[in-house]
């Protein structure tokens, strides 16, 4: 077809687009619609409140209703490392691997090369090599926290610092 048949086209669409009065949103039609609304009362607003009943006091309730206190909750924000736990072993692990991959590239072409390969009973897998990363990663975030609090209290500084020397070792926390 060529492009000038186009054209003739293009007056046939406004046509159209122009005599479309309403536009069929829905299952229902236009005549559905109306047969609906002429069944249905007519919408009547509520009366106002008089000063009388707008000042009296609410009625106990009854027998049979259970009055609980009021109370407020408050949302408490998700640790930041509550993905890591609340995701699936295969995904945490296609992860740590990323991560060790990520870190890896850091190095060069030739040390993606190099470390791509893993040997099994010889080598860890790219996931623990992750993990590793990962730990030291969060040890030395751990770590400026506590450099930055030794201006405030140096002996809970010394504290933290020794349960984390506890939580990444064989012994258990709070040991010294």
């Amino acid at each position: 077809m060529k492009p000038a048949g186009l054209l003739m086209l293009i007056p046939a669409g406004l046509i159209a687009v122009a005599s479309a009065d309403e536009t069929v949103t829905g299952l229902a039609s236009r005549e559905t619609k109306a047969r609906i609304r002429e069944g249905l009362p007519a919408f009547q607003p509520p009366p106002p409140k008089t000063d009388a009943e707008a000042g009296a006091p609410e009625s106990a309730p009854a027998a049979d209703v259970l009055v609980l206190p009021k109370m407020t909750v408050k949302e408490k924000r998700l640790p930041r490392d509550a993905a890591d736990h609340l995701m699936s072993k295969r995904d945490f692990n296609r992860k740590m691997e990323n991560l060790y991959l990520d870190t890896v590239a850091e190095g060069g072409p030739l040390n993606v090369l190099l470390n791509s390969f893993t040997i099994p009973f010889l080598s860890p897998s790219k996931a623990q090599r992750g993990r590793a990363i990962y730990r030291a990663k969060e040890i030395e975030r751990l770590e400026h926290v506590i450099d930055t609090s030794k201006d405030l209290d140096r002996t809970t500084a010394a504290k933290y610092k020794q349960e984390i020397d506890n939580s990444w070792t064989t012994r258990p926390a709070g040991d010294k």
